[in-house]
């Protein structure tokens, strides 16, 4: 997600200042000058944090533009870093009414989804990114969540993918811990924790202890799957 949410921020700072490039000063109509002033009121409110005067700028350049999708992705992430989620799943799903390839409102849409329980339609977000962008990050968070609701075949089947891909062992994923800090450890070492639960849920206990003493193997410290291991069997 850092990743996506470097490139948003590098949209924001540029992308909005984009939609009026080409045209002539002279030849600029009252709305031309009024998503202007609109995008500078945007950009001093930020740098002012004063968010409530932020968003109504962008709702003003929403009104007017010609390429709401791509304001759209700003709102997305500016009700996003408010953690205002339901908020960031309505505009996603707004904005994929108008392109359904759009891969930030995929995104953002999906972990909304996920935080708000609808995890059905959050993981349909992520198989439909992950056709999109063939990122390994992506292909995990649809393999957990087909665990998460139960369709175990599947995600087995998705995380075997994984497990052959190269960047696997690059590629970090974070966990959050019990003291609600965060911890990064390999993907590959989060497979084999994913791969432990579902060896459980078939009752192949011994399997799935083996797998989180491999995951801890890769992962020395790695808490959940501390935590996953210390519950096998009981």
């Amino acid at each position: 997600m850092k990743k996506t949410i470097l490139t948003l921020l590098i949209f924001t700072a540029f992308g909005l200042n984009n939609l009026l490039i080409g045209q002539d000063q002279d030849s600029l109509s009252f709305i031309d000058v009024d998503v202007r002033k609109n995008i500078a009121i945007y950009q001093l409110a930020n740098q002012f944090n004063d968010p409530a005067v932020a968003r109504m700028a962008l709702y003003n350049i929403l009104f007017f533009s010609n390429n709401q999708s791509a304001v759209l992705d700003s709102l997305t992430l500016f009700y996003y870093n408010l953690n205002q989620m339901p908020s960031v799943a309505l505009v996603a799903k707004e904005n994929l009414k108008i392109n359904p390839d759009n891969q930030v409102a995929l995104e953002l849409g999906a972990i909304a989804l996920s935080k708000l329980g609808a995890k059905d339609q959050a993981l349909d977000n992520y198989e439909k990114l992950f056709l999109k962008n063939n990122d390994s990050r992506t292909l995990y968070q649809v393999a957990f969540m087909q665990y998460e609701l139960k369709r175990f075949t599947e995600s087995s089947t998705s995380a075997e993918i994984l497990l052959k891909r190269t960047d696997i062992d690059e590629l970090k994923m974070a966990f959050v811990k019990l003291d609600q800090t965060q911890q990064e450890v390999p993907m590959r070492a989060a497979l084999l924790n994913l791969k432990g639960l579902l060896a459980q849920e078939k009752g192949e206990d011994q399997q799935a202890k083996e797998l989180f003493l491999e995951a801890l193997n890769v992962a020395p410290g790695f808490e959940v799957a501390q935590a996953n291991l210390s519950k096998v069997g009981k």
